[in-house]
């Protein structure tokens, strides 16, 4: 079995931690203002965000690109939040997209992308 670098580990953990937070979306008080296809959309990411970390951990060649794929599509949801959110909420969004940023840079790192791609 192959060693897990530490990074990927980091960005496992972390992904499964953006991808539960993702999921209640509908039930959270204040949503009736968001519309419905983005509340939706941040359930079926969490989703595949959850497979995504699985694919990690185990090191798996798909989670690569699924990992990337789903950690920028979290950083596109949760941008306009940081315009449009007012007062202190505007942290939340901010905090998602830095965690984004972050899952993606571990992933992409050398050791990351050897242990992913490696057979």
């Amino acid at each position: 079995m192959k060693a897990r670098p530490s990074s990927v580990t980091v960005a496992a953990v972390l992904m499964v931690l953006t991808s539960l937070a993702g999921l209640p979306g509908p039930l959270l008080p204040g949503s009736e203002g968001i519309p419905a296809v983005v509340l939706y959309g941040g359930i079926v990411l969490g989703v595949i965000g959850l497979i995504a970390s699985v694919g990690l951990w185990l090191l798996k060649r798909w989670s690569f690109w699924l990992t990337i794929v789903v950690a920028a599509l979290n950083l596109l949801s949760s941008a306009p939040g940081i315009a449009f959110a007012s007062g202190a909420v505007k942290v939340v969004p901010a905090v998602f997209v830095l965690v984004s940023v972050v899952i993606i840079v571990l992933v992409a790192r050398p050791a990351s992308r050897r242990a992913l791609t490696a057979s």
